[in-house]
């Protein structure tokens, strides 16, 4: 799909962003914009979508299929993060920041992904600015939804490594 889609595959785009937290609050009008700055790939089960420690400059939306975000641990060892499938996304940091991948991302089923590049948004905010403005907002969300749950595990690891060295804090 190269370039701006044909109307019936823009609307088609349009309906799948509309399932996506990312996109809640645009109109149909302003999904379809999007729609331009949005590239299809497919990624077979198994397949590695992006490496931890990989740079990254888009952020990917599930269209079909799952992805598993997981992060290195030790050698070999991996902890899956979270699962995401249709309407999910991933990589937003990326997309904001210029950092590496903080963890990888692996295909658990063939999957078509959406994404988003950095200039691709650069060029939204200057086309579409209350769209941009929405989608900004909903990545707000998102990050601060995110860093909770991060920080609960945190509380949790360090709550677990106190009981295994025997701690026990007063109360």
């Amino acid at each position: 799909m190269a370039g701006i889609p044909a109307d019936d595959e823009k609307q088609r785009l349009a309906e799948k962003l509309s399932h996506s937290v990312l996109f809640a609050y645009c109109t149909a009008e302003e999904l379809e914009s999007v729609t331009a700055f949005v590239r299809p790939s497919r990624y077979e089960k198994g397949e590695l979508i992006f490496h931890e420690g990989d740079m990254g400059a888009e952020l990917y939306l599930v269209e079909t299929g799952r992805v598993a975000i997981s992060k290195a641990v030790k050698g070999n060892l991996e902890q899956v993060l979270a699962h995401m499938g249709p309407g999910e996304y991933f990589g937003e940091m990326a997309l904001l920041d210029k950092i590496s991948r903080t963890a990888s991302a692996t295909a658990e089923e063939d999957c078509v992904l959406l994404s988003i590049g950095k200039d691709d948004l650069f060029m939204l905010m200057e086309r579409e600015p209350k769209a941009a403005a929405k989608i900004m907002f909903n990545l707000l969300r998102t990050f601060t939804s995110r860093l909770q749950a991060t920080n609960e595990q945190l509380k949790e690891a360090v709550r677990w490594g106190l009981e295994a060295t025997g701690y026990q804090p007063e109360e």
